[in-house]
């Protein structure tokens, strides 16, 4: 599995309210997966508006998302969206990596568009990009994906990098 970590700008606006409020194209992704978090200006509700999605299906479908705790698949939007539980730093990764790839395969995934990073308020979770990694580039890892196209916030770019390049190393070394 390829990954490549594409920059996603911002305009001021967004950085000093928190709010995102577009969504560049994803046009080399045949899927899209999201954090189920449609409340406000949210990533989710920047994405939905730039393919014109419909707002009440994609709310639902992030509720129950959230309620159920796992990897919802929504089939009937172009791109095909991967929704991920909300987990404000504190849900299962190594579950929900490995259920967001087996859901990817279900759909036979080629290159799916990775937005979680895309827009980071605070810090950067290394922790939790790490077990991401850890998992996505496991040898023993069975997958339909080819290529993760990972959305990082321009703010965080550096450190990501940093982040992958350790992780090369180790994996080289190791």
């Amino acid at each position: 599995m390829e990954i490549i970590f594409r920059e996603q700008p911002h305009t001021q606006d967004e950085v000093a309210m928190g709010h995102k409020l577009w969504f560049q194209d994803s046009i080399e992704s045949d899927v899209i997966s999201a954090t189920a978090n449609i409340g406000g200006f949210t990533p989710l509700t920047a994405i939905a508006r730039r393919y014109e999605w419909n707002r009440e299906m994609i709310t639902a479908a992030s509720n129950e998302c959230n309620e159920r705790k796992e990897i919802a698949i929504v089939r009937n939007l172009n791109p095909t969206l991967l929704l991920v539980p909300a987990t404000q730093g504190k849900g299962d990764t190594d579950f929900l990596i490995i259920d967001l790839i087996m859901a990817a395969n279900t759909i036979g995934a080629d290159v799916l568009n990775f937005t979680h990073y895309g827009f980071v308020q605070n810090k950067l979770p290394n922790a939790e990009i790490n077990l991401i990694l850890d998992n996505m580039l496991d040898p023993h890892l069975k997958s339909s994906i080819r290529v993760v196209v990972w959305d990082i916030d321009f703010r965080f770019k550096a450190e990501m990098i940093k982040i992958w390049k350790l992780k090369r190393a180790n994996r080289t070394n190791g």
